[in-house]
C-alpha cells in the first residue's frame, strides 16, 4: 500500500492511521527538506518505524508521527547540508505545489522555490517550527512538543524565522530591482552607441 492508497480494513489499523496522516507527513518532510525524493524517504522510516511500534503506548498517534517525522527530516536536512558544503554549485530546491489534502502534483510557482530557497538559510529549528506552524497552521504547544522545547521558545523560534523571511524577500527584492536597473541602464547604453 503507497502512501497516498485509501485505508482500507477497520478504522484504527496501524495502516489506516498511517494513511490518513500521510499526505500531512509528506508536508512536513518536504518543508524541511525541499525534495520530494528525500521527503518520500523520510515518510517511508516513519512508515516503517510505525509498524514496529507499540501503539499501544501510544496516546495520540497524530503527534506521535508528526514528532517522529520532524525529527527525522531534521537529521535529514542536517545530513543533506553537509553533503551540499562539499558539493560545488548551488542548491536548489525540487519546486512542487502540494494542495490542502497534501497531496503533491507537479508545478513550479516561483514563490514557493523563493521560500524554499529562503527556508534553506534557517537554521533546522527555525525551519521546523516555521513548516509545523505557517504549513501546517500547528499550535504552538504542538510545535513546542514535537521539538521538545517550551511554547515560550517554540514562539520565539516561528517569530525569527518569520523576521529572517521578510529580510530575505526584502534583500532579495532589491537585488532583482538592482538587476533589472542595471539590465536598463546597459540596455539604453546599447541604444545611445547605435544611433
Amino acid at each position: 500500500m503507497s502512501d497516498r492508497e485509501p485505508p482500507t480494513g477497520p478504522p484504527g489499523r496501524a495502516d489506516d492511521v498511517f494513511a490518513r496522516q500521510g499526505p500531512r507527513l509528506f508536508r512536513i518532510a518536504y518543508g524541511m527538506l525541499g525534495s520530494a525524493t528525500q521527503a518520500e524517504d523520510v515518510v517511508r522510516d516513519v512508515r516503517q518505524h510505525w509498524q514496529t511500534t507499540d501503539r499501544a503506548v501510544v496516546a495520540d498517534p497524530q503527534a506521535y508521527l508528526t514528532t517522529a517525522t520532524t525529527r527525522l527530516s531534521i537529521r535529514a536536512a542536517h545530513s543533506a547540508r553537509l553533503r551540499r558544503a562539499s558539493y560545488i554549485g548551488p542548491w536548489l530546491p525540487e519546486p512542487l505545489d502540494t494542495d490542502n489534502d497534501g497531496t503533491a502534483t507537479a508545478g513550479t510557482e516561483p514563490v514557493e522555490f523563493d521560500v524554499l530557497l529562503m527556508l534553506e538559510q534557517l537554521d533546522l529549528a527555525e525551519r521546523a517550527a516555521f513548516v509545523l506552524r505557517e504549513t501546517l497552521a500547528s499550535p504552538y504547544s504542538e510545535v513546542a512538543a514535537v521539538l521538545g522545547i517550551d511554547e515560550a521558545r517554540a514562539r520565539h523560534l516561528v517569530h525569527r524565522a518569520r523576521r529572517h523571511l521578510a529580510t530575505d524577500r526584502v534583500t532579495d527584492r532589491q537585488d532583482r530591482d538592482d538587476t533589472a536597473d542595471q539590465m536598463r541602464e546597459d540596455d539604453g547604453a546599447e541604444d545611445c552607441e547605435a544611433a
